[in-house]
């Protein structure tokens, strides 16, 4: 039982992202019913705020559609208000504590994420990170550069 974070999520939505296909596979296998995929509101948020405003994918309305069409397949769960105090405690941002928290409180022992704040503090609480990215793909993204509005 696995939770998602936005960098995932945003990645395997982005189609010209180093990561996507990665990624992608990861979305793709709970969307075929191989692995149960959680997620929260607040990932949905994240994962809009990047593709919109970093990534720049417009118009709106095909963004909102490929989310739609994806969430479909995902199970959304209500973000933990202790990730607050875990994002305090941790020193993280705060979606990474949410993120944590939520994985607690929904039972789900393993977050697929590439964001070193978690991969780092997860495991002090008993959870798991799987990252499907691999190291040569993380260091493409270190210095990938978006090129255009898709």
């Amino acid at each position: 039982m696995r939770i998602l974070d936005a960098d995932i999520f945003a990645y395997a939505l982005y189609d010209e992202s180093p990561a996507h296909n990665q990624a992608w596979e990861t979305v793709e296998k709970a969307l075929s019913g191989d692995i149960d995929l959680f997620i929260t509101h607040t990932t949905i948020l994240e994962t809009y705020n990047t593709l919109f405003w970093f990534y720049r994918v417009r118009p709106i309305k095909t963004l909102l559609e490929k989310l739609t069409l994806t969430l479909d397949g995902l199970t959304v769960v209500d973000p933990a208000i202790s990730g607050v105090q875990i994002a305090q405690t941790e020193n993280i941002p705060l979606g990474d504590g949410f993120l944590i928290g939520t994985a607690l409180k929904h039972s789900k022992p393993i977050i697929v994420t590439n964001d070193p704040h978690i991969i780092k503090v997860a495991p002090k609480y008993g959870l798991i990170t799987e990252n499907p990215i691999p190291d040569e793909v993380k260091k493409s993204l270190s210095t990938w550069k978006v090129e255009s509005s898709k």
